[in-house]
């Protein structure tokens, strides 16, 4: 009885995770298409995404870091600065969620996300700019099986937003 126990824990484990989409959310699926914007600053800049404490210190260190790598793949992209680097630069980018709400379930998937965006000057630490910026996303029914992944895409969506509504807002300033 045993020996059968163990050999279904195998297929029902694999089922759950098939259906539950519990995989992180990947750099790739956090960055938005490039963004054409306005005007590109000459100056570089680091960058820092703190993302929303989800009660596992791993979990919420491996989520910044794939917020952290999406956005500065689309500083890159859209050239908003001359060069994203890892330390140093003349700016520092530090992004927060500040608030995130996730359906439990449904079948449409709307998320809201408000993340703090702040723009430093490395060489005296003067907050150049500072704005709260609020986005959404409904992921449909239709547009995945699994509730998990409807949230998972209804997330990265509101991620993707807020990142090109900060990039837009960095390339109207005065730097």
């Amino acid at each position: 009885m045993s020996k059968l126990r163990n050999l279904l824990a195998v297929p029902v484990a694999a089922l759950i995770v098939t259906l539950t989409g519990c995989a992180a959310i990947t750099p790739q699926e956090y960055t938005p298409a490039p963004v054409q914007l306005a005007k590109q600053h000459p100056q570089t800049v680091s960058v820092s995404v703190q993302a929303k404490d989800m009660g596992d210190a791993e979990r919420t260190k491996t989520e910044s870091a794939n917020m952290t790598a999406a956005l500065s793949d689309a500083i890159t992209a859209s050239k908003a600065f001359s060069g994203v680097l890892k330390e140093g630069g003349d700016y520092k980018l530090t992004v927060q969620v500040f608030n995130q709400t996730v359906p439990v379930m449904g079948f449409s998937m709307s998320t809201t996300l408000e993340m703090g965006w702040t723009l430093t000057r490395k060489d005296t630490g003067a907050v150049v700019w500072q704005e709260s910026i609020k986005t959404e996303h409904t992921t449909g029914a239709t547009e995945a099986f699994s509730g998990a992944e409807r949230v998972k895409m209804a997330i990265s969506a509101s991620v993707k937003k807020n990142y090109v509504e900060g990039l837009k807002r960095i390339a109207a300033l005065q730097l």
